[in-house]
């Protein structure tokens, strides 16, 4: 034990003020990742919006064009979800058919809320969807034939 004292080292623990100063780097830290950490999230789940809503549609035309069911088939945005359903129309659909997945609720999508793809050809009316969050905006297009982009 006199040895250790000789050689300074002091065996109390560490004191308040040095807990302050770790304690304060932490939080400094951690405010500057948080803004950055939170933006990448943002980020993510709006690109992941995109890839959704063009897939849904390119799965909705697909099922058209292999004449699945012998029936048209439609791509609908409601205010929870994306619904591929099988029929003319959404209202005159197939409900067992219908295939429901969930939207961001950070995202907002203008356009028309229901596009239906012909059977053996694809075909739909030519449209824009808007997808947009609170500082960015993509378009999906989608012609007549049914191709889709963005």
């Amino acid at each position: 034990m006199a040895s250790l004292r000789l050689l300074g080292v002091n065996r109390r623990g560490i004191t308040l003020l040095e807990l302050i100063v770790v304690l304060g780097l932490l939080a400094i830290i951690f405010m500057i990742g948080l803004p950055t950490g939170i933006d990448f999230y943002n980020t993510y789940q709006f690109r992941a919006e995109i890839n959704t809503v063009a897939s849904l549609l390119e799965q909705a035309r697909s099922k058209a064009l292999t004449n699945n069911n012998e029936s048209n088939w439609g791509f609908y945005i409601d205010y929870e979800n994306f619904v591929i359903f099988e029929g003319d129309s959404y209202a005159e659909r197939d409900v067992a058919e219908d295939r429901i997945f969930d939207r961001a609720d950070t995202v907002n999508i203008s356009g028309p809320g229901e596009l239906v793809f012909e059977q053996l050809s694809g075909r739909v009316a030519s449209s824009t969807l808007t997808i947009s969050d609170y500082r960015r905006s993509v378009n999906i297009f989608i012609n007549s034939e049914g191709a889709v982009w963005y």
